[in-house]
């Protein structure tokens, strides 16, 4: 396996299945958003912002200086120039693997206010535009007001020398980054015969971080998309154990919330052949 395949270990199911938790965790600023182990994304996710530019992009109102902010620092991070003919956080976009969504305090809420989305976990640019945290997190079990009231409380509070990190995981039927849909991709896995598992089920980890904006006291939010594929990771023993209990211990409402039902039959394929499951 590549080096590349392991850039991230320990993967997030390494330490349980998903949970709806804050979980972030404060990182070395030189680790924000370099080196960037998924700039093989950079080149086709330009060629789709060029092509999609109305749905991976979308702004609103006043949220100008917090883009040439939030521009400002990307840039600095790579040591590359923007675009000034473009929208600063779109311009800055095409810098990094990562998506950059940008919230700022807007009538006493935590509100997105501009964002680059060129790889969605099944959600769109245009879904999350203009939404406060706690809408943002209405879909997610405990999300409105738990989990939306705990996150905004750690934007409020953040330092502008801290970058905090967290990590989260899914599986999917294919390798496609650009997903603001993931009705096809379940479909797909609904119709296949089980020995297509092997080469379409993967692992999708999001890698997220949070940033101040010390001028505008903005937050600058990245997720950065790691795909692999399943069966690859599962030919090590200790990873394969690992999934199949993440897997097993999954809760109702997180297996939901995922639409992992259309996975199961072959994920449970899967772990037969690489885990002993029965």
């Amino acid at each position: 396996m590549s080096d590349i395949l392991f850039s991230s270990r320990p993967l997030p199911f390494e330490q349980g299945p998903p949970r709806f938790d804050v979980g972030l965790a404060p990182i070395e600023m030189q680790h924000w958003l370099m080196p960037d182990d998924q700039a093989i994304w950079v080149g086709p996710k330009n060629e789709l912002m060029d092509a999609e530019s109305g749905a991976v992009f979308a702004s609103i109102r006043g949220s100008i200086p917090g883009q040439i902010e939030a521009a400002e620092l990307v840039s600095h991070a790579c040591g590359l120039r923007i675009d000034p003919g473009e929208p600063p956080l779109f311009a800055a976009s095409r810098l990094v693997s990562d998506d950059l969504v940008l919230m700022e305090m807007r009538d006493g809420v935590w509100t997105n206010t501009a964002l680059c989305l060129c790889s969605p976990t099944f959600f769109s640019a245009h879904d999350a535009i203009g939404k406060s945290l706690f809408g943002l997190h209405r879909p997610v079990p405990g999300g409105d007001p738990g989990l939306g009231g705990r996150i905004s409380r750690v934007f409020s509070l953040l330092r502008d020398e801290l970058v905090l990190e967290r990590h989260n995981w899914t599986v999917q039927w294919s390798n496609a980054r650009y997903t603001p849909d993931g009705t096809p991709l379940r479909n797909a896995a609904g119709a296949a015969a089980l020995a297509e598992a092997k080469e379409a089920l993967h692992l999708r980890v999001e890698r997220q971080t949070i940033r101040r904006l010390p001028q505008t006291g903005a937050v600058l939010f990245t997720i950065r998309i790691r795909l692999y594929k399943l069966a690859d990771l599962l030919e090590e023993r200790d990873l394969a154990t690992a999934f199949q209990q993440a897997w097993r211990e999954a809760s109702p409402d997180v297996r939901a919330y995922k639409k992992w039902d259309s996975l199961e039959r072959h994920v449970a394929a899967l772990l037969q052949n690489y885990a002993g499951d029965s």
